[in-house]
C-alpha cells in the first residue's frame, strides 16, 4: 500500500514539475513526423483524462490536408489524447501508447488527379532508440467521429459515423499489424449517381497487416455485420499506383434487405422495403484494378432456399420461395457486359404456386429473357406488391407470359423481339384511384402477341354501366416501357346502359362557381389521357344522362391526342330520333371544345324543355309548350374543367320547325286580350312555325317569323326579337286588326297589308311588360315623298337592323339596282353546304 502510494506521489511530482519539458519533447517529436500544420487551441498534461495513463490533451485541434492550395481541413477534433506509462514519466523515457480521437470530423479527399489530401506524415523518419521520446501505439480508440471521403475523379463519395471504435497496432520493421472493432454507422457510399448501404449500421472486426515495402493492405478474414446478416472479408489490397483489388466476400444469416443493399439500386429500388425469412445467401468476388479508366471484375451468387418474403405495411407474404441468382459485369468489367441472371424462380403467394426465370444482360442496351406463370389471388397479389393506380382489387387471374429481345425491340415491336402471354380475368373487381365508380364483375381473355394484346368477351361494368367488348390494345409494351409511347385501342363495344352521370363523374374534381344553369360546379369532368388513343364502334340499348334518357345508341367514336371525334352517332330519343357528329377538344383542361352538328327528328317540346331543363330560364317552360320538333343545330360550345358551358364563347345557328304546336297558359299572351279572349289566348294552336335562331354574346336572336294560329283575330303573328342569357327580353310583336279573312294571299302568294297592332315585351321573366311598340310604329309610317317607299317592321339602330323581313314595298329594289338579301347580326362560322367525303376505316375525322 505504501509503495503504491509512494509511486503515484513520486509520479505526480515528476509530472508537475517536468510537465513543460514533456510537451515540449511531445512537441519536438510530433514535428518531426507531420509534413502539415497543426493548430491546437491548448495542450496540458492530464493524469486523469486517461487514468491510469499520462496523458498529453491536446483541445480543439486543426490538421491541414496535403493538397496545395487546399482550404478544407483534413481532421478536426475537440480533443485529442496521447496516453504513456507511469513508469516512462519516472524513467523520463516517454513512449506513446495509445492514442484516443473524440467528437471529431476526417475529411479524406482525392483530387482530379488521384493526390491524397492525407500525405500529411513523414515515411523517411526512423525513432532511434535513445530518442527521450518516441511512439510506440499499442491501442488506437475513435469515439463520435464522422469520416467522408471523397474521390473526384472516379465520383466517389463515403459519408460514416463512428460511435466508438477500437484498434490495436504494432510495428515491425516496414510492417505494421492492425486489429480493430466496434461500431459504424454508414449514412450513404456513393458511387457515380447510385447510393449503397444507405443508413445502416455495421459492426466491424478485422485483421489486416500493411506492408509498407511492398506498399499492399493483406485482409486475414474479417467480418462485417449488417443487422443479423454476416460478411466475410479477406483478401489483397494493392496500393503502389493504382489500387488492386483481390477480394472475398461471403454473407452469412443474410436476408433479403442486406443482400438488396448491396445491388445497384436502379434495380432493386421497389424492392429495398421487402423483410425475409429463412435461408437468403451471397457471396461474391472482386478482382482487378480500381482506376480512374478500369474497374475491377464482379462475380456475386445469391439465393434462397424455403424462404418468405413480406412487406411491413402490407399483411401479405410470399412463402416457400427457391431461386438462384448471378450478377456479373462481364468480361469488359463495363455495364455494357454486365448480366443479372435469375434461375429456377418458384414459390406460393396466399397458397397460388408462381415460377419463373429472368436473363438481363448488358445494363446499356439490355436484352431481355423473361418466362413468368402465376395462378393469383389479385387481392392477395396487389397487396403485396401495390400498384399506385390501384386502389383496391379482388377476384382471380391466370397469367402466362414470355418475352425475349433487346429492351428497345420490345418497346417498338422490333422484328428481334418476341413477345407472348395470356391473362385470364374471372370475376375480378377493381377501384381505380381516379374513379370513384368501381370496375366489377370483369371477366375475359387477353392474349399478348408481340406489341399488342387481343381481347376477347372482356365484359364487366364500370358504375351501373355495363359493357361487353371485342378488339385490341395496340402498341401495349411501347406503352408500359417507353415514356410518351401511345396505346391505341381498336375495339367493338356492346352495352346495355351507359349512364353518363356516373361516368363523367370523377372523384376530386375541383369545386366551380355556379353558371347560367344557377347549379354548384364540381361535379363532372372529362380526362383525356395523351398517351391513349380510340377507335370504338359502339351500341348501347340505353343512355343515361341526368334527365335524358336515349335508346339504340349507334355509332363510332374515335380518340387522337386528346381530340374524340365521330362520324356520327345516333340514337332515338323522346320519342324521336337524333343524330350527332363533330369533335371535342379536350387538349386545354380548362377549356374544352366542342364543335358538334346535330339533328334531331319528330322530338315532343314539352319533353325536350323538361330534359333539359328549361335551357336555365323559367320565361317559357316545358308546361307552356306542345308540339314536334324538327331541327339542325350546328355549334361551338366551350366548358370549363367541371364540364360547365362558357357562355360567353357560346356560338350557335340552329334551323328549327315546330309542327302541330301550342303555346299554352303563357303569360305575356295574357296581356293581348284586347285584340282575342283569354281563353283563346291560354291555348294558342299553330300548324307550322319554320325560323332560324343563332347564339352569339350570351343572346339568342330570332329573325321576324309568322306564327299562324287559331285565334281568328290574330291569326297572322309576326314575331322577332332577342333573349339574353341574363333574361332580358326584347320581343316585337305585329298583330292584325283586321279578321284573318281579310288577309287571304291574293293569286300571286301575297298577303295584303292591312292596319297593324305593334306591341313589344320587354324585361326580364319575372318583372316584363307588354306595351305599344310606338318606336317601330313611328318607323313604318310612310315617307312624305311617295317615290321613296320606307322599309317597315324595322327597329332604327336595333341590334337586327336589317334582319328583320320588309314589307313587299321595301323589298322591291330601286330602278336600276338589284335586291339585297338581309343581313344577319354574326357571321358564324360552319362548313359549306358540300357534304364531307366519307372517311376510310381508321382515318382520323375532323368537323
Amino acid at each position: 500500500m505504501a509503495g503504491g502510494f509512494l509511486l503515484v506521489a513520486g509520479v505526480l511530482a515528476t509530472a508537475w514539475w517536468g510537465q513543460d519539458r514533456i510537451i515540449g519533447l511531445f512537441v519536438q517529436e510530433a514535428n518531426r513526423y507531420l509534413r502539415t500544420p497543426v493548430r491546437v487551441g491548448k495542450i496540458e498534461l492530464s493524469l486523469l483524462d486517461q487514468f491510469p495513463r499520462v496523458s498529453i490533451t491536446l483541445h480543439n485541434v486543426v490538421v491541414s490536408g496535403s493538397l496545395p492550395d487546399d482550404t478544407t481541413a483534413l481532421a478536426r477534433a475537440r480533443r485529442l489524447y496521447f496516453a504513456f506509462d507511469a513508469w516512462d514519466v519516472l524513467a523520463r523515457r516517454y513512449r506513446i501508447r495509445a492514442v484516443t480521437l473524440t467528437d471529431g470530423q476526417v475529411a479524406v479527399r482525392l483530387d482530379g488527379q488521384g493526390r491524397p489530401n492525407y500525405d500529411v506524415l513523414r515515411t523517411d523518419t526512423a525513432t532511434a532508440g535513445e530518442q527521450p521520446f518516441a511512439f510506440d501505439l499499442e491501442g488506437i480508440r475513435v469515439k463520435r467521429v464522422g469520416v467522408v471521403y471523397f474521390d473526384v475523379s472516379r465520383q466517389q463519395e463515403f459519408t460514416l459515423r463512428t460511435p466508438d471504435l477500437r484498434a490495436q497496432m504494432s510495428v515491425v520493421g516496414t510492417m505494421v499489424a492492425v486489429q480493430a472493432q466496434g461500431q459504424t454507422h454508414v449514412q450513404a457510399l456513393r458511387i457515380g449517381e447510385d447510393q449503397y448501404f444507405r443508413d445502416k449500421d455495421l459492426t466491424i472486426n478485422t485483421k489486416m497487416r500493411i506492408d509498407r515495402a511492398t506498399q499492399q493492405v493483406i485482409l486475414a478474414p474479417s467480418e462485417v455485420r449488417v443487422g443479423q446478416a454476416a460478411y466475410g472479408l479477406a483478401g489483397t489490397i494493392g496500393y503502389a499506383h493504382e489500387t488492386d483489388l483481390d477480394l472475398r466476400l461471403d454473407g452469412r444469416q443474410t436476408d433479403v434487405q442486406s443482400v438488396v443493399a448491396l445491388l445497384p439500386p436502379r434495380l432493386v429500388r421497389r424492392l429495398a422495403a421487402y423483410r425475409s425469412r429463412g435461408d437468403v445467401y451471397f457471396r461474391g468476388t472482386v478482382r482487378g484494378r480500381f482506376s480512374t479508366t478500369q474497374t475491377p471484375q464482379l462475380a456475386f451468387a445469391f439465393g434462397c432456399r424455403d424462404a418468405s418474403f413480406y412487406h411491413p405495411e402490407y399483411k401479405q407474404e410470399v412463402e416457400h420461395v427457391f431461386l438462384t441468382g448471378t450478377f456479373s459485369n462481364g468480361a469488359q468489367q463495363a455495364a455494357g457486359s454486365s448480366m443479372l441472371l435469375l434461375r429456377d424462380v418458384r414459390g406460393t403467394l396466399a397458397g397460388r404456386a408462381f415460377s419463373g426465370r429472368l436473363r438481363y444482360e448488358n445494363f446499356l442496351n439490355p436484352t431481355v429473357q423473361l418466362r413468368l406463370q402465376a395462378d393469383l389471388d389479385v387481392a392477395r397479389a396487389l397487396q403485396f406488391f401495390p400498384v399506385a393506380a390501384v386502389r383496391s382489387a379482388s377476384g382471380e387471374a391466370r397469367l402466362t407470359l414470355q418475352c425475349a429481345g433487346p429492351l428497345q425491340q420490345l418497346r417498338t415491336a422490333g422484328p428481334g423481339a418476341q413477345a407472348t402471354g395470356e391473362l385470364i380475368l374471372r370475376n375480378a373487381n377493381a377501384q381505380l384511384r381516379a374513379y370513384s365508380q368501381p370496375l366489377t364483375r370483369l371477366n375475359g381473355t387477353f392474349r399478348l402477341q408481340r406489341n399488342n394484346v387481343l381481347f376477347t368477351d372482356f365484359s364487366g361494368y364500370l358504375g351501373r354501366s355495363d359493357f361487353r367488348a371485342n378488339g385490341a390494345l395496340n402498341n401495349v409494351v411501347g406503352w408500359l416501357l417507353a415514356p410518351r409511347q401511345q396505346l391505341l385501342i381498336k375495339a367493338s363495344v356492346a352495352s346495355k346502359l351507359l349512364d353518363f352521370d356516373q361516368l363523367l363523374r370523377l372523384q376530386g374534381a375541383p369545386p366551380t362557381p355556379a353558371h347560367a344553369t344557377g347549379r354548384a360546379g364540381g361535379d363532372y369532368g372529362l380526362l383525356l389521357p395523351a398517351s391513349l388513343a380510340l377507335e370504338v364502334k359502339t351500341t348501347a340499348q340505353r343512355v343515361r344522362f341526368r334527365r335524358f334518357r336515349g335508346r339504340a345508341l349507334r355509332g363510332t367514336v374515335q380518340l387522337r391526342n386528346q381530340v374524340i371525334s365521330s362520324p356520327g352517332l345516333s340514337m332515338g330519343a323522346l320519342g324521336g330520333q337524333a343524330t350527332l357528329r363533330g369533335t371535342v377538344d379536350a387538349r386545354q383542361p380548362t377549356l374544352i371544345k366542342a364543335h358538334t352538328v346535330a339533328t334531331c327528328s319528330q322530338l315532343p317540346l314539352d319533353s325536350l324543355f323538361y330534359v333539359f331543363e328549361d335551357f336555365g330560364q323559367r320565361f317559357i317552360t316545358g308546361r307552356n309548350l306542345r308540339g314536334q320538333l324538327t331541327a339542325r343545330a350546328e355549334s361551338d360550345v366551350y366548358f370549363d374543367r367541371a364540364l360547365y358551358p362558357i357562355t360567353d364563347r357560346l356560338e350557335a345557328e340552329i334551323q328549327a320547325t315546330v309542327r302541330n304546336g301550342e303555346l299554352n297558359n303563357f303569360e305575356p299572351l295574357q296581356k293581348l286580350s284586347l285584340v282575342a279572349n283569354r281563353e283563346q289566348l291560354r291555348h294558342l294552336r299553330f300548324a307550322q312555325l319554320t325560323n332560324n335562331f343563332y347564339i352569339q354574346s350570351r343572346t339568342v336572336y330570332m329573325p321576324e317569323m309568322d306564327i299562324r294560329s287559331n285565334v281568328r283575330t290574330a291569326s297572322l303573328i309576326r314575331v322577332t326579337g332577342t333573349h339574353t342569357f341574363d333574361q332580358q327580353m326584347d320581343y316585337h310583336l305585329s298583330i292584325p286588326l283586321l279578321p284573318g279573312l281579310l288577309h287571304r294571299p291574293d293569286a300571286a302568294g301575297r298577303t295584303p297589308t292591312g292596319p297593324r297592332l305593334l306591341l313589344a315585351v320587354q324585361g326580364d321573366e319575372d318583372n316584363f311588360s307588354v306595351r305599344y311598340d310606338q318606336g317601330r310604329a313611328q318607323a313604318n309610317r310612310p315617307a312624305t315623298s311617295p317615290t321613296t317607299p320606307s322599309p317597315t317592321l324595322t327597329r332604327r339602330g336595333g341590334l337586327l337592323d336589317g334582319l328583320l323581313r320588309p314589307s313587299a314595298a321595301a323589298a322591291a329594289p330601286a330602278p336600276g339596282q338589284e335586291a339585297t338579301p338581309p343581313r344577319r347580326p354574326f357571321e358564324l362560322k360552319k362548313p359549306t353546304k358540300k357534304e364531307p367525303a366519307q372517311p376510310q376505316p381508321g382515318e382520323y375525322f375532323n368537323f
